[in-house]
């Protein structure tokens, strides 16, 4: 979602909210409570509406391309449930290089989510011209979609627009516009009688360089595919291997070749490093690697236009490239070039010795810890850092779990990572930040951090770990915690009040949005009063737990509502968290003692619940999750949270019995 859409939708809900208030007043008056309390939750409802309908989008880049360079065809679907089918349009005009390739994602901007499913080709053109593709066709949530037509211009002269065009690297480049070769070559000539398809073979090929043929899965295997050439061609990569089985990372930036020259059997050759990877085996077994295809537009010169009075070739590469030999003299073949397939014996990592612990790194580890203090309060929050550092397949280096004492409430770990990619293998450090608290006062002894790793210079299991560490935890005073700004300069006013004071258009916003928060409150209470008792029949069998379920969906957010209202913000987060997790295990049907976020999202996804709204409890229980932990909780965001709770509350009961 681009910045200017959503300004646009922040603005037409602040419009809203105004007008509302104004709505709200003469409602009153009129004593229509009702429509009154209608026409809010209408306004409130309407704002995630709008941003989770599924649209379905075509985008081709760049729009404009020379006849031998490639575009990207992207169809993108926002927002749907259910993806059962996409619809390619005719691509005839054009030689489909890849695709198609799926892709997947979910972005967040605002407060707003967007999910994206779609398909990408990478396409190259058949002939120059404007070309129209038409719009695709997508079958998602039970209808059928169709996209936008897209418009390509394909002229004869390169763009230079396009940063991931492997065929302009070769394409349209000389490979005798290299000086220190120049004087080298002349298998561009044809003599009388000689054989081209001997020269061509003998002068221009493919060459695949692997570092190892034989491997452990996980140890990373280095594959140079190479062209090597003594003739004068325009060429472009019309197949890139894919390298199924294993986990790629490219040491070549996309679309840039390396030249340098080379001797094979007594030859110099110019040669084109097209592509070179670390690749990283995810399974045992003797896996192919795909072979790489060229397409080479070759030129040659026949011997009887030849003038040995020049200057030496050089004098004749400057006129072969000014055109100067007529077309009778010179000979153009079309040939395109495949690499041999090469075989990588990758053996299963040995099972004796194995440890419990192990989870699939390779490589050569170390590990440290530290904790970011010794000592807090049970008001406040403990911080541990584990740091794996080393070099090997960093992508399975995954958070070690933690031997937590009695009385320590621990908390999802946070990731960050500084890597080397170019290196081989990947080099690195992955720090894992696990928040923490105690409700009791005390000395918490963390024993040592365990991490196990396969080393595949030595063939062996390895295993590395932390000292241990201490921290004291003393009883807090149970107040909340003194806010501090950004310069660490505490501060009487609220950054919030600073930003009203400054412009009035929000304080106008902002009173209505509270009248309209009390008015809601003040309506619930009342309805309250005027429910009537559920009274038990003989076959009801209503029992104590049924009754209590009966309460929760009439009010599940009552305490966190309290909280707010008395501004009792540890209070607030820590009912917010509860009363969400028991709505959640009721409306999902998970037992409360086992209901965690994997839970959730398949429970909601059997259920037939949105992906939008789904995505939306996932995100919330992360805000809150992160507001009980962190020592400053946010008193200005309690609001936000509960609106975003109250609408999944009333987006469930909408969808679930």
């Amino acid at each position: 979602m681009n910045v200017q859409f959503s300004t646009t939708i922040n603005t037409i809900f602040s419009l809203a909210a105004l007008l509302s208030f104004i709505f709200v007043i003469i409602i009153m008056i009129l004593q229509s409570k009702k429509l009154c309390f209608s026409f809010i939750l209408l306004t409130v409802v309407c704002q995630y509406t709008v941003l989770a309908q599924a649209s379905f989008s075509a985008k081709i880049s760049p729009g404009s391309i020379g006849k031998n360079e490639t575009a990207e065809l992207r169809l993108i679907i926002d927002n749907a449930r259910q993806v059962d089918q996409i619809i390619p349009p005719s691509l005839n005009n054009f030689i489909i290089l890849s695709g198609p390739n799926q892709e997947s994602g979910m972005e967040s901007y605002n407060g707003a989510t967007r999910q994206y499913i779609g398909i990408t080709y990478q396409l190259k053109p058949k002939s120059t011209g404007k070309f129209t593709i038409a719009g695709a066709l997508a079958k998602a949530d039970g209808k059928t979609l169709k996209s936008n037509p897209v418009t390509l211009v394909v002229t004869n002269q390169s763009q230079g627009t396009n940063p991931n065009n492997t065929s302009r690297a070769l394409g349209h480049l000389s490979p005798f516009s290299e000086p220190a070769v120049q004087s080298s070559f002349n298998d561009f000539i044809i003599k009388k009688g000689e054989n081209l398809a001997e020269k061509i073979n003998k002068n221009i090929f493919i060459k695949v360089d692997v570092s190892k043929y034989s491997c452990y899965v996980g140890e990373p295997v280095v594959v140079t595919y190479k062209l090597y050439t003594r003739l004068k061609s325009e060429s472009s990569i019309t197949k890139n291997p894919s390298f199924n089985g294993f986990s790629v990372i490219d040491l070549l930036p996309p679309g840039n070749t390396y030249y340098s020259v080379e001797k094979l059997n007594g030859r110099e050759y110019n040669v084109y490093t097209l592509r070179k990877s670390q690749l990283y085996p995810l399974q045992e077994g003797m896996v192919e690697l795909e072979s790489t295809e060229v397409e080479n537009n070759i030129h040659f010169i026949k011997e009887e236009y030849f003038n040995r009075q020049r200057n030496g070739i050089a004098d004749l590469f400057r006129e072969f490239t000014q055109t100067t030999i007529p077309a009778e003299g010179m000979h153009d073949e079309k040939v395109t070039l495949q690499s041999k397939p090469v075989l990588i014996a990758v053996k299963p990592l040995p099972v004796k010795d194995k440890s419990p612990l192990f989870k699939g790194a390779v490589g050569n580890f170390t590990i440290e810890a530290a904790l970011e203090k010794n000592n807090f309060t049970t008001d406040d929050a403990g911080k541990l850092h584990i740091a794996i550092s080393g070099e090997g397949n960093m992508t399975m280096v995954i958070a070690p779990d933690i031997p937590w004492p009695n009385g320590i409430e621990p908390y999802e770990p946070g990731e960050k990572e500084q890597l080397d990619k170019l290196t081989v293998p990947v080099s690195g450090v992955k720090v894992f930040e696990y928040p923490f608290t105690a409700t009791k006062p005390g000395n918490y002894n963390i024993p040592a951090v365990v991490f196990n790793f396969f080393d595949a210079r030595e063939g062996r299991y390895k295993t590395v770990s932390t000292k241990p560490l201490s921290v004291v935890v003393t009883k807090g005073i149970g107040s909340k915690p003194v806010k501090v700004n950004e310069n660490n300069i505490k501060t009487g006013k609220e950054p919030f009040f600073d930003l009203l004071l400054s412009n009035g258009w929000l304080i106008v916003i902002s009173l209505a949005i509270l009248a309209l928060t009390g008015l809601f409150i003040r309506m619930r209470k009342e309805k309250k009063k005027y429910i009537p008792a559920l009274q038990p029949t003989e076959n009801s069998g209503m029992h104590e737990d049924q009754k209590t379920i009966m309460h929760l969906r009439l009010n599940p957010l009552s305490l966190s509502e309290e909280k707010m209202i008395s501004q009792d913000t540890r209070g607030f987060y820590q009912a917010l968290n509860n009363e969400l997790r028991k709505f959640l295990a009721d409306k999902l049907q998970i037992p409360l003692a086992t209901i965690n976020k994997k839970r959730i999202a398949e429970e909601a996804d059997k259920k037939g619940v949105a992906v939008a709204t789904s995505l939306q409890i996932q995100q919330l229980l992360d805000d809150i999750e992160w507001q009980l932990y962190t020592p400053f909780a946010a008193e200005d965001k309690m609001q936000d949270m509960y609106n975003h709770a109250d609408f999944i509350v009333h987006a469930l009961n909408a969808t679930t019995p």
